[in-house]
């Protein structure tokens, strides 16, 4: 026989005690917070305006206050009607005149018409006076801007030609344009049809100068090297009429449209005040145009080098010489033309054509502005 199996009943397993941490326990804390919060609300229950007026009495403040003896005098020339009365009581006031209220007067109001330009057309430009190391220098930067609004804007008003003016005095001052006034007025005219601005590479320059016009050019390109500002457009560096919108217009700003063009900035931080830094050395290249006006007619009449097809010629050497024809007269140079009488013999003069090969684009009349001025009977 097997034995039998004797089984002794256990204990119950059970987890072990755990051990107390070392420091005060949650019962501590809580006393602690129980004491600090009324010690706080007797503090507040037994000063400043929250006490209770029923337990612990009126809330009252004490401050030292040290009152001067009245003086009669002071109190006579605070009264008095006007200064001499006052004067009599005390010889030695000032003068109120010597103080010069006026000059500390409060300022007009201003123009809301004015407030909304700024608003529209953003910061002006910074006055600068573009001063040439010699005269040299100097009367080619006059030439170049006069050149510029002339041949751009000589059919707008003044307003219309400082905003040319201001957008190549802003290009001059920025850094990713020629530190120059010349060399922003005639930048790419070396080569044919990439000139920045049109006149100088399209034969526009083979007309003469008109006396009147080109002298109103010359007086306001002679303002904005002054240190002028035309706050209008204000950071401008680029334009076009209002006849086109070219592709590049949708990636500026626009900020004004004076007369017929459309001014337009630089986008974000390039077109802000901060990035018109470049500075003006003074030293004018020779004035353009450097693609030679014979060359420019005959680019216009399909012969010569096509456009962009590269510098001319003349141009390969290290220097930049005269073009070999010579652009429009300084405006010192200009004299009126004097009236000539027409031979009786000589042939009659033909009208003068509005298709002259010569000017850009001549001749190309939109559709519906074909049938204007033709009468109806």
């Amino acid at each position: 026989m097997k034995p039998e199996l004797s089984l002794t009943a256990r204990s119950t397993w059970r987890d072990p005690v755990p051990e107390k941490p070392a420091g005060p326990g949650r019962a501590f804390w809580a006393a602690i917070i129980a004491v600090v919060s009324v010690a706080c609300l007797a503090f507040v229950l037994t000063s400043g305006p929250f006490r209770a007026p029923r337990f612990f009495g009126p809330y009252s403040v004490s401050v030292p206050l040290s009152f001067k003896a009245y003086d009669p005098e002071r109190w006579a020339i605070m009264n008095a009607e006007d200064y001499a009365e006052a004067l009599k009581i005390d010889p030695t006031l000032p003068n109120p005149d010597s103080v010069g209220y006026g000059d500390a007067a409060a300022m007009p109001p201003t123009d809301p018409a004015m407030l909304r330009d700024e608003a529209f057309v953003g910061p002006p430009a910074k006055p600068y006076v573009f001063q040439g190391v010699t005269a040299l220098d100097r009367e080619r930067a006059h030439y170049c801007l006069t050149a510029a609004i002339y041949y751009e804007a000589a059919s707008e008003t003044d307003d219309g030609m400082r905003g040319v003016a201001q957008t190549v005095i802003n290009r001059v001052r920025h850094p990713s344009f020629p530190n120059t006034v010349c060399g922003v007025v005639f930048q790419g005219s070396q080569r044919a049809g990439v000139c920045q601005f049109t006149f100088s590479c399209d034969g526009a320059m083979a007309r003469t100068p008109e006396r009147r016009n080109w002298l109103r050019a010359s007086r306001i390109a002679s303002a904005a090297l002054g240190g002028y500002v035309f706050p209008k457009v204000g950071l401008a560096t680029h334009y076009h009429t209002q006849a086109i919108w070219p592709r590049w217009g949708k990636s500026l700003v626009m900020t004004n449209i004076v007369g017929a063009h459309i001014f337009h900035r630089w986008r974000g931080r390039w077109g802000m005040p901060d990035a018109f830094r470049a500075l003006y050395l003074g030293r004018e290249p020779v004035p353009g145009p450097y693609l030679p006006l014979a060359q420019q007619l005959a680019i216009l009449k399909g012969q010569g080098l096509p456009p962009g097809a590269g510098p001319a010629p003349m141009l390969t050497g290290t220097g930049a010489p005269l073009p070999d024809v010579a652009p429009a007269p300084l405006p010192g140079t200009l004299t009126p033309a004097a009236p000539t009488t027409t031979p009786s013999a000589a042939p009659p003069v033909a009208a003068p054509s509005y298709t002259d090969p010569r000017l850009n684009q001549s001749g190309q009349i939109r559709e519906e502005f074909s049938k204007s001025g033709e009468w109806k009977g």
